[in-house]
């Protein structure tokens, strides 16, 4: 097996495809690359370079030169085809020309090599085939382009540039750009977890190759949307796109694993084993990094995904001749947002960006609070596919289910019920609670309208998740079970102090009789750590012309840091009230679901995730408005005479000192005819606004 290799070439001064070649060769690029042509003559190379840039020689896009010159090398080295694939990224959405063929020839990609090689730009997204995905993987289901697929040599060429977010955007965030789905940010950021997405990718289709151009680099708090050049006269090469980003972190001065899209592929078991590796590790001289609290406030503001999507397009420099904006308001705005940010970053400090991107993470978690509590239908789904691989379970995990957690159920013996019928009591950290339901429904009616296997997904607050049966009995009914739930933070009122969600993986058996059917279900494992224990039963039964539903919970979530402090077993009647008020919400919630469920109605929380595009925020609004004025309904023309006063009404000024300030007199006490000194100050202000708007005009 070929050792792992990272070449650092840096030669300050250097011509750019010396410093390329000088990486070439101490990473045996040449010499990796004649071994797939000594096993397939006919094989084919395919080059993915940073193509996300939105002006011609942006510091944030990879040089077409160093990727023509590597085309060049590969050529030579007897390869029958090479190309340059990438696929349409979330500026798309937004921008014009930005379809991957166009995207190069604007960039400067000329299809021709310096040594008159032809070569192809093939968008990603066509021609797509089934990918190797296992079905545990958050990409499970998602196919890949054909070309990336079957080449037999796939290289990725990151630009080196810093990330608002991640600190830094190298080769896994360019081997994001291979994904088919055109907004990506709404795909592989915000509906499924990016590091995830990233290392699953990197897993079932990796890169062969990777190459980092730190030629001339996009450093500072901008980022790629606002990058500020600095020449750092460097080509990092290594067989392993994670390892080049490890090494590429370690140039910028950074911890490798504060990017959330790489850290989860780094902690690969065995990776920095055995690594070799050549060149300085020393931090490029005058490099600036995003700081931390700014890293933090732009992640704070993309935990809402419809800022985040109207944002992005208003802070990022755009050569509006190469890509002009599809929409003239979004236009307006960016040229109106984005000089003062990028003001900001010049002074090296991007203090204005971070407090917008805290504001907006404010309104963002105002919202999402409000929609936890009073409108959880505007919440989002969850996709969270099981995170455990079903056969790494044992025929004993199930069978000895039932023993271990129906003793917890009978601590309850003694307690009485309250006037819901539900009893609880503390136990070892957890609380444990049980309730009943009779239902004026007959049983056999019941559990064909409520199968029990899918209890858990019928119960209050349920966000996502995901069920795979393992055992069936013959009659199709689902026997053994591994499932990940996840529910909205417990209590509500949590979420004001930073509850998380509840996620939970569970394995659950299921026995069945002619007049009796239960449950049993145990945690395995919590993504997020917000569950140590979350095990119950369930027990649907005949009574008579009734259905009886028994449920039995036992349930340790971890609490947000700020409740946490507050040792509540020291206050035992606010104890009481708070768990009995949180379990009789759940209890009532859960039992009217499962009525809802047996009568055929919809329980789900939360709303879908489009498949395909989902329209900007920000051109629902613009069209929202467009609807109102074509309707009759807004007159822009009314709105702007209120706004604007007329000639003669305003109020004459005392005198205007040097500074230009106007200076009036109190309003006398006994009134009379002439303004109020607020309508007299509102009516200088609509003034200032009309000398401002006629400037900007």
């Amino acid at each position: 097996m070929t050792r792992p290799i990272v070449a650092i070439a840096r030669m300050p001064g250097a011509e750019a495809i010396e410093i390329l070649e000088r990486a070439i060769a101490e990473a045996g690029f040449r010499e990796r690359a004649s071994a797939i042509i000594a096993e397939n003559p006919a094989a084919r190379a395919l080059v993915v370079p940073a193509l996300d840039a939105m002006s011609a020689g942006s510091a944030s896009a990879t040089d077409p030169r160093l990727v023509e010159h590597l085309l060049d090398v590969l050529v030579d080295l007897g390869f029958a085809e090479v190309a340059v694939g990438s696929t349409r990224d979330s500026s798309a959405l937004w921008l014009d020309n930005r379809d991957p063929f166009v995207v190069a020839d604007l960039l400067g990609y000329r299809y021709e090599t310096p040594a008159g090689h032809p070569y192809d730009v093939i968008d990603l997204a066509e021609d797509l085939v089934e990918a190797p995905f296992p079905p545990v993987s958050p990409l499970a289901g998602t196919p890949l382009s054909r070309s990336w697929i079957e080449a037999d040599l796939r290289i990725v060429f990151a630009s080196n540039r810093t990330d608002e977010e991640d600190g830094y955007a190298l080769c896994m965030a360019t081997l994001l750009s291979v994904l088919p789905l055109a907004d990506k940010d709404y795909h592989y950021r915000h509906r499924r977890d990016r590091g995830a997405v990233a290392a699953a990718l990197h897993a079932a289709a990796p890169a062969h190759f990777a190459f980092i151009d730190a030629i001339r680099s996009a450093h500072g708090p901008g980022g790629a949307s606002l990058p500020h050049a600095i020449a750092t006269d460097t080509i990092i090469a290594a067989s392993d796109p994670v390892l080049a980003d490890h090494h590429g972190a370690l140039l910028m001065g950074l911890d490798p694993f504060v990017s959330r899209t790489t850290a989860i592929a780094l902690r690969r078991p065995g990776l920095l084993e055995s690594v070799t590796s050549t060149g300085p590790l020393d931090r490029h001289e005058g490099w600036i990094n995003v700081q931390p609290f700014q890293r933090e406030a732009a992640a704070f503001r993309s935990r809402s995904v419809a800022i985040d999507r109207s944002v992005r397009p208003l802070i990022a420099e755009v050569d509006r001749e190469l890509f002009p904006f599809i929409n003239p308001a979004v236009d307006r705005l960016n040229n109106l947002v984005t000089p003062l940010v990028a003001a900001s970053i010049e002074q090296g400090d991007g203090h204005l960006r971070a407090l917008l991107d805290l504001w907006l993470g404010q309104i963002g978690f105002a919202t999402h609070a409000w929609a936890t509590h009073f409108d959880k239908d505007a919440l989002r789904r969850i996709e969270a596919p099981i995170d455990i691989d079903p056969a790494t379970l044992s025929d004993s995990d199930f069978a000895s289910l039932a023993e271990e957690v129906l003793p917890f159920a009978g601590l309850l013996r003694g307690v009485p019920a309250d006037e819901t019928g539900l009893r609880w009591r503390s136990h070892d950290g957890a609380i444990l609670f049980d309730g009943t339901r009779r239902y004026p429904i007959d049983f056999d009616s019941f559990v064909a309208a409520v199968p029990i296997h899918r209890t858990i997904q019928y119960m209050n607050d349920y966000i996502g998740g995901e069920a795979r049966p393992m055992a069936r009995d013959k009659q199709g009914r689902v026997t053994r079970q591994v499932e990940r739930n996840l529910y909205l933070p417990q209590p509500n009122y949590t979420v004001l102090f930073g509850g998380t969600v509840i996620d939970v993986t569970k394995i659950e058996t299921t026995d069945y009789a002619p007049r009796h059917q239960r449950m049993v279900w145990k945690t395995i494992g919590s993504a997020n750590g917000s569950a140590l224990a979350d095990d119950g039963v369930v027990v649907f039964e005949a009574l008579g012309d009734d259905t009886l539903v028994s449920i039995f919970g036992r349930q340790l979530f971890r609490l947000p840091p700020l409740l946490d402090l507050v040792d509540l077993d020291l206050l035992p009647d606010l104890k009481a009230l708070l768990v009995t008020d949180a379990y009789r919400r759940f209890f009532r919630r859960t039992v009217a679901n499962l009525e809802a469920v047996a009568e055929g109605r919809d329980v789900r929380i939360g709303r879908t995730w489009s498949e395909e595009i989902e329209q900007l925020p920000l051109d629902r609004v613009v069209d929202f408005v467009r609807t109102r004025i074509e309707r009759g309904e807004v007159d822009p023309m009314a709105m702007l005479r209120k706004l604007v006063p007329r000639p003669g009404a305003l109020p004459t000024p005392v005198s205007i000192d040097a500074q230009g300030f106007r200076h009036f007199d109190a309003p006398s006490a006994a009134g009379g005819s002439e303004p109020g000194l607020v309508s007299r100050i509102a009516a200088d202000l609509r003034h200032a606004a009309r000398v401002d708007m006629g400037m900007m005009a």
